[in-house]
């Protein structure tokens, strides 16, 4: 992995494990479908869902301006009504995740709801593009788990964690444009006009998906690609990082590599740190 100094980042990344990030950029720490409870798969599908208050002590920060939903399934939301109430961040997502945290406790005044169409916010000088998206198809069950969640009684099973819409996250601040793809599939149109420096790349289905990276590339032009959603999120996070059942990470470089030659590829590792400088994201290196 590229390694170094960057004297003046405007954005830092660190990988939480599964689709969830950390980004510090304009001022706003950002948690972006934070997870770090990873239920075994036995308690996935035998038991009810709580979030594990220790692991979410541990791992995430103490002081959050916004959690960001990109979809409501177990694995990218549920952890986040826990961090609002201990930090008061304000809790961004779909009709199913705000019901999700307002039975979980968060007042309503952290909420802010996106339309299933998107929604722009701004969080301190942060400017949030919820994009409207899909969710990837896993073979051979499609999409696991579709519609919506409005009344859930907690705690919840897993199938209780509608999907309640997909939405790809567009980040601007400090210079920089991040997009996280925290499912493998889109609409090409939502992605008009757009750029990023910084492309956050679902993996889990993505060979479901026609023409998936090429797709996100050719609309994006980042001069950054970082995988996520490629671990096994059944396993703690301190057995280290290890690939889901059918993802081919080399072959993901590989085609990343090919498609975007002019940008880096940074596969890291958990709560490794990407500074990435202004204007100039293919310069970007792990730096913790």
């Amino acid at each position: 992995m590229p390694r170094g100094e960057v004297t003046d980042p405007g954005a830092r990344i660190a990988w939480l494990g599964t689709a969830g990030h950390v980004i510090e950029a304009g001022g706003a720490t950002l948690l972006l479908d934070p997870f770090v409870s990873r239920p075994s798969l036995l308690r996935t599908a035998a038991t009810r869902l709580v979030p594990d208050e220790a692991e979410i002590a541990r791992r995430i920060p103490s002081k959050v301006d916004a959690v960001l939903c990109g979809h409501s399934h177990y694995d990218h939301m549920l952890d986040a009504p826990l961090i609002a109430r201990r930090t008061g961040a304000v809790l961004v997502g779909s009709r199913t995740t705000c019901a999700f945290a307002r039975a979980s406790g968060v007042p309503e005044s952290q909420l802010r709801i996106v339309p299933p169409t998107g929604a722009t916010v701004r969080i301190k000088d942060a400017e949030i593009r919820f994009v409207r998206s899909r969710h990837g198809r896993i073979r051979p069950v499609g999409v696991p788990f579709p519609g919506e969640s409005l009344a859930p009684r907690l705690p919840g099973r897993v199938f209780h964690y509608k999907m309640g819409g997909a939405f790809g996250i567009l980040v601007r601040a400090g210079g920089v444009a991040i997009y996280h793809n925290g499912s493998a599939d889109l609409v090409d149109a939502e992605l008009d006009g757009e750029r990023a420096d910084v492309l956050l790349v679902g993996l889990a289905g993505r060979t479901s998906t026609r023409n998936y990276l090429a797709r996100l590339v050719h609309a994006l032009s980042p001069g950054l690609v970082v995988p996520t959603h490629h671990d096994a999120f059944f396993a703690p996070l301190a057995r280290g990082v290890h690939l889901l059942p059918g993802i081919d990470l080399e072959g993901f470089v590989s085609e990343a590599r090919a498609q975007s030659p002019d940008a880096r590829i940074i596969t890291p590792g958990y709560f490794d740190v990407i500074a990435v400088p202004r204007g100039a994201a293919a310069k970007a290196v792990i730096v913790a």
